[in-house]
């Protein structure tokens, strides 16, 4: 009987844990993005200032996100930057930044010497006839985002299609050729990738 009451017990208490970090997640979600859209897309809406590469002051946001989320610390913020997982924001010093999927106007922080032969860009089907035609535009963003491999290319194009169609991007012939190419970790940055360079990737 013992041995029951224990393993229920156990189960129980497992069941809690499991409930209080499935929160837990959730509002590491909702937090991030909420701080994705004031850096990204409407800092004015917030009176936030971003200097010309994205950069805010790390305390304003804090005030801005506290205000949304009460309880929410210093530490609780710098370890959600932190811990992203697709390094989607940086903090250096007291500024803070979303590194890239702008829609405000922003300048990356550097050009990117180097390009690998070939980048990829994951999109819908229904787009695939306009972009072969009149090449990659940004859409909504201030850049075109290019990944490094099919896969990374896949899980950007499944945010919007199940079923998405990757573009094979050859970078560095248009590199070569005068297209100029940023990089933020592991996503590069152009204003637009002419129909020449493109292909569906096989």
């Amino acid at each position: 009987m013992r041995q029951v009451f224990c393993a229920r017990s156990c189960a129980a208490a497992i069941a809690v844990l499991t409930r209080v970090e499935n929160r837990m997640i959730k509002k590491k979600v909702r937090v991030s993005k909420f701080l994705s859209f004031i850096l990204r897309h409407s800092p004015q809406d917030f009176e936030l200032r971003l200097d010309r590469h994205g950069f805010s002051e790390f305390q304003q946001v804090l005030e801005i996100m506290k205000k949304r989320f009460p309880g929410l610390e210093e530490e609780d913020l710098r370890f959600i930057v932190d811990s992203d997982s697709k390094r989607r924001f940086q903090i250096e010093g007291q500024r803070i930044r979303a590194r890239y999927g702008h829609s405000v106007d922003v300048d990356p922080l550097e050009e990117c010497p180097g390009v690998p032969e070939f980048l990829f860009h994951g999109t819908s089907p229904k787009s695939l006839d306009s972009i072969i035609k009149r090449g990659l535009k940004p859409g909504g963003r201030s850049f075109v985002h290019l990944s490094v491999n099919v896969e990374e290319a896949l899980k950007v194009g499944g945010r919007k299609n199940k079923n998405p169609v990757v573009l094979k991007i050859k970078a560095r012939k248009a590199s070569q050729e005068g297209q100029i190419f940023w990089k933020e970790e592991n996503i590069y940055l152009t204003k637009s990738i002419a129909p020449k360079y493109l292909s569906v990737y096989k």
